[in-house]
């Protein structure tokens, strides 16, 4: 058999397990289509799909959870699991219409070790662990908590996971995770050849694949989103995707599309002749791609490396510091490695940084070139050969960078302003003492198991907050003035909704809490435990010391900060309700406690204002540095509440909140990121923040 027969034979061989949806509306079944029906087949544990968009293309979520649905017709009594690794994924809370099955896995997954934000909606349950949120914190990331959710054995008809293309590769590999087949959706033909490659891959690894070339419509999306029969055409299509997806992992065949198969095949040959490592666009690309993360990551773990004081105070050399030719120069290395672990030879990989003229650089680029081998390609069988044809190049790109997470607000981990000064835990987003929030967790499962679905409005609040509800709310029997609420202490929770009021007054005395006033039936506190206030409160949950409280041992700054500085910096932060190691950690950014310094653009003094900043907030002296940092805290405190977020506030204060607010983000200038990312960096190595202060994300 001569070589493009061979190449022939293998191309139908992975189109056995390709399907390519037809791009034109669904009116009645084609008649071209010869369909081999699967009868699902049980698992135990359940079938586990990845789901992904190639290139620009949209719609994949809706997908994910439409095939889910169509995945419980056949199995009423289980209902599907979607989780979704998106690392900003939508929030979706529970429907009224959720299944008896739906409900049951909702239970189940928000468990111990599970998803608290597990939400039943119509025929499955929605998951997004993504954020850290299952069981407890890991470094592993996003994989690592699906497989400690995977480990736990759904009872579930199938697993849907949606992920972002970064995360494909690794999930394929992962070994946990025993993903049985993949969902692509892509858009054709622009995207033929990576979809085919794509396909080609999860046939080689033996897996079913599926490949989506239109979204579902809106209502459609919807519907399906909130875990109902998307309807019409769209059902038509879920019920196949995941007939091919979910029926089983053995090695039937898939229905076949004949009218779009000619075209596939070739590309399938193509991809087949094609030698070599970095031949095809995609593994170029995907080379490049692993080589940017990879520089990025070396980035984000050296950068509190780069801020470390070049000597200790013996005078010996800190071997923790990094210059920023040292700090480049080891994130080259990763790329590089990166780039040789998928047979990229140095010579085709380009590595630069882009804001590399920046004091603390964040972003990597690598490009990775290679070369399609011409007399590899089929061709014709009739005619002569030609003399041979010029190699075709081809060129990958990808830009990596450590940046704040998208989202995500910058929360403290550690309480001040208020009579608690110890570690927050956070539960529906609000604050409290950490074994508050163990004891809600229990209280909360219980609940659900009657029937109810407790919500948190309040918890910690700080003198200062609180002075500003007593001045909404005068009248103490309602609103304790400030210094007196036992919000200050991170014990209280303010709960609803008001149908659980009763059973609250009934259960919650059994895990702890009390309802402080008879005529606030919302208003329960934590009697467990050390009392409220207290020195013992604040070692909850301590090692070692560190962060913003007063039990840190360092008067609740960190160690960085100057003896001379610690009184008005604990004084401002009290008095405007910043935090204190927030302040501590932008003035060593702004001017390393120099009060004299001025900037080439003009900023003066200790917190570096700018003549006019200066003059809206009345300090009439900025090189008076006690008069500085009270101006500095008052300005964070405008810009925290008009921003609600520590990054975006501090590129406001950086490059301006009108900068800020025209693209809700962080500015792309460099100096601004970069003052950004240190400053979060400080503040993480000092234990106030409650997440990482850098991600990872491919941004080109």
């Amino acid at each position: 058999m001569s070589r493009i027969g061979r190449a022939a034979g293998r191309g139908l061989d992975a189109l056995r397990d390709f399907v390519l949806e037809p791009a034109e509306p669904e009116v009645a079944e084609p008649a071209s289509e010869v369909e081999v029906v699967v009868e699902p087949v049980h698992l135990d544990p359940p079938p586990v799909i990845l789901v992904t968009a190639i290139g620009g293309a949209g719609g994949a979520v809706s997908l994910a959870a439409a095939v889910a649905v169509a995945g419980t017709e056949t199995e009423a009594e289980r209902a599907a699991l979607v989780v979704d690794l998106d690392p900003a994924p939508r929030g979706r809370g529970p429907t009224v219409l959720a299944s008896d099955a739906a409900r049951r896995l909702e239970e189940w997954a928000r468990g111990p070790g599970g998803v608290p934000s597990a939400a039943a909606r119509g025929h499955i349950c929605h998951a997004s662990p993504a954020g850290g949120d299952v069981g407890e914190v890991d470094d592993g990331g996003p994989l690592q908590r699906l497989a400690e959710l995977l480990d736990r054995e759904p009872p579930a008809s199938a697993v849907i996971v949606h992920l972002p293309p970064s995360l494909w590769p690794d999930a394929l590999d992962h070994v946990r995770v025993d993903a049985g087949g993949g969902l692509l959706r892509a858009d054709l033909p622009s995207d033929r050849a990576l979809a085919a490659l794509a396909v080609r891959e999860l046939h080689d690894r033996g897996m079913r694949a599926k490949v989506a070339s239109r979204p579902l419509g809106r209502v459609a999306s919807r519907r399906a989103l909130a875990g109902v029969e998307p309807g019409g055409a769209a059902s038509r299509r879920a019920a196949r995707l995941a007939r091919a997806l979910v029926g089983g992992r053995s090695g039937q065949s898939l229905p076949l599309v004949l009218g779009a198969a000619t075209a596939v095949i070739f590309i399938a040959l193509v991809l087949v002749a094609i030698g070599g490592a970095v031949t095809a666009k995609g593994r170029v690309q995907r080379a490049a791609d692993l080589a940017a993360l990879s520089g990025a990551r070396s980035m984000r773990d050296d950068f509190d490396n780069l801020f470390a004081a070049a000597w200790r105070a013996d005078g010996s050399p800190n071997p923790a510091h990094l210059t920023k030719a040292e700090y480049l120069a080891r994130a080259r290395a990763a790329a590089q490695e990166a780039a040789a672990r998928n047979d990229v030879p140095a010579s085709s990989l380009a590595v630069r940084f882009p804001d590399a003229e920046s004091f603390a650089p964040l972003r990597v680029r690598a490009a990775v070139r290679g070369e399609v081998d011409p007399d590899a390609l089929p061709r014709p069988e009739r005619g002569p050969r030609s003399a041979r044809r010029p190699e075709i190049p081809l060129e990958a790109s990808a830009v990596a960078e450590a940046a704040a997470p998208a989202g995500w607000s910058g929360m403290p981990s550690m309480a001040s302003g208020g009579g608690y000064s110890g570690p927050l835990a956070y539960r529906q987003g609000k604050p409290m003492r950490p074994d508050v929030a163990e004891a809600f967790d229990r209280m909360s499962t219980a609940a659900r198991s009657d029937g109810i679905s407790l919500t948190i409005t309040s918890a910690f609040r700080s003198d200062a907050e609180q002075a500003k509800l007593f001045a909404a709310n005068p009248d103490p029997t309602w609103v304790a003035p400030p210094g007196k609420s036992l919000h200050r202490c991170a014990t209280e929770l303010d709960l609803g909704p008001s149908s659980a009021y009763a059973w609250l007054a009934r259960n919650a005395p059994r895990f702890g809490f009390l309802k402080r006033y008879s005529w606030e039936a919302w208003h329960f506190g934590f009697n467990r435990g050390p009392a409220p206030c207290s020195d013992a409160a604040n070692s909850i949950g301590r090692s070692g010391g560190g962060g913003d409280g007063a039990g840190s041992g360092t008067g609740g700054l960190p160690s960085f900060v100057p003896s001379r500085f610690r009184a008005p910096i604990l004084r401002s932060a009290a008095r405007w309700n910043v935090s204190a190691a927030l302040i501590s950690a932008q003035i060593l950014a702004e001017s390393n406690f120099n009060p004299a310094a001025v900037s080439p653009a003009g900023a003066q003094g200790i917190a570096q204002f700018m003549p006019g900043t200066a003059a809206s907030y009345e300090l009439d002296d900025p090189f008076d540095p006690d008069q500085a940092i009270d101006a500095q805290a008052h300005l964070m405190s405008d810009l925290l509440r008009e921003f609600k977020s520590i990054p975006l506030a501090l590129a406001a204060y950086n490059a301006g909140p009108g900068a800020v607010a025209a693209c809700e983000c962080v500015p792309p200038y460099p100096e601004t990121q970069a003052y950004v990312a240190r400053i979060l960096g400080l503040l993480d190595g000092a234990g106030e923040l409650a997440a990482p202060a850098l991600e990872v994300r491919l941004v080109e």
